[in-house]
């Protein structure tokens, strides 16, 4: 036993002094491994981490997304009030303005001569004067109280009061107030010249006329002669 023993101690101490001698190698792998495996479970923690991060905020832009989507569609649902389109090169046509009113009808009065179309009205006083010798007076018109039988004659100047009568033609109206206010209307049957020697113009009439007379030349030598029969 004790050659035995002999026999395997040298081998047997030298394995020990081996083992004694290899023992702070495997003891030192030891720490860097436990930290490697602790770091990778820490980047593992980390990268969980972030993924859940990415996850949650990925969650809250689908979210956002959604709620867009919703409004949007919301707001294509609802009828929008229609809006008239702007007409190019519009003109705007501006009305014009009415006509003014016609004025009031001369009023037709005692001892007065109105012709509504020439929108005449004057005064009548008397000529008494049977012979023509005494002058016409210059302004206002005058009846010739020695006219025929129903013919009512009334003179004035021309230029003068008168002067407007050269523009009567057949057909239109004169109205005649007589002394005592009763109104006569005539209707203008012709218009003549003759010369102021003629004097059929002052004699009596088949029938209610008036007789109107003006001078048509300078000298009073030729006179503008309009007969109206009574309507």
């Amino acid at each position: 036993m004790a050659g035995i023993f002999r026999r395997w101690r040298g081998p047997l101490l030298g394995g020990i002094a081996i083992w004694l001698l290899s023992f702070p190698l495997l003891t030192s792998h030891t720490v860097p491994i436990t930290a490697a495996l602790a770091a990778h479970r820490a980047q593992a923690a980390s990268v969980e981490a972030g993924d859940h991060a990415l996850f949650l905020r990925r969650a809250r832009e689908e979210k956002a997304a959604l709620t867009a989507l919703q409004v949007m569609a919301a707001a294509a649902a609802t009828p929008m009030p229609a809006v008239a389109a702007p007409v190019a090169n519009a003109v705007h046509v501006v009305a014009p303005p009415p006509p003014p009113p016609p004025p009031p009808a001369p009023v037709v009065r005692a001892n007065t001569i109105v012709i509504p179309r020439l929108g005449l009205s004057q005064p009548v006083g008397w000529y008494s004067d049977c012979l023509g010798r005494a002058p016409v007076p210059r302004w206002g018109a005058w009846r010739w109280s020695c006219a025929g039988v129903n013919n009512i004659y009334v003179m004035a100047h021309n230029p003068g009061v008168f002067t407007p009568i050269l523009g009567l033609r057949a057909g239109d109206i004169v109205q005649y107030g007589d002394p005592s206010g009763r109104i006569h209307t005539y209707r203008v049957s012709s218009t003549t010249i003759v010369s102021n020697t003629q004097m059929w113009p002052l004699g009596a009439t088949p029938s209610s006329s008036l007789t109107l007379q003006t001078c048509w030349t300078w000298d009073g030598s030729r006179d503008f002669i309009v007969r109206a029969l009574e309507i």
